[in-house]
């Protein structure tokens, strides 16, 4: 994500998600970007909170690792 890759590896000239809103960290990109909103409302099709997405159980994490991977994301 950019974020880090701007700030911990210096990797990209800019923490900025491409959206524009926002620093492309894991908390945007998986419950605000708005680029990603027709995916993510496809991949989860309820609200779900963003600890569920990174700590919830295996049908979620395969559910956010599915979202990281048809979003073409590296992480």
């Amino acid at each position: 994500m950019q974020q880090h890759l701007h700030k911990k590896l210096q990797a990209v000239p800019s923490p900025m998600c491409p959206c524009g809103d926002a620093e492309q960290d894991a908390a945007h990109i998986l419950q605000d970007c708005r680029n990603l909103q027709p995916l993510r409302r496809e991949i989860w099709t309820r609200p779900v909170p963003l600890h569920e997405k990174l700590h919830g159980p295996v049908e979620a994490l395969h559910k956010t690792t599915s979202f990281i991977t048809r979003a073409g994301l590296q992480v």
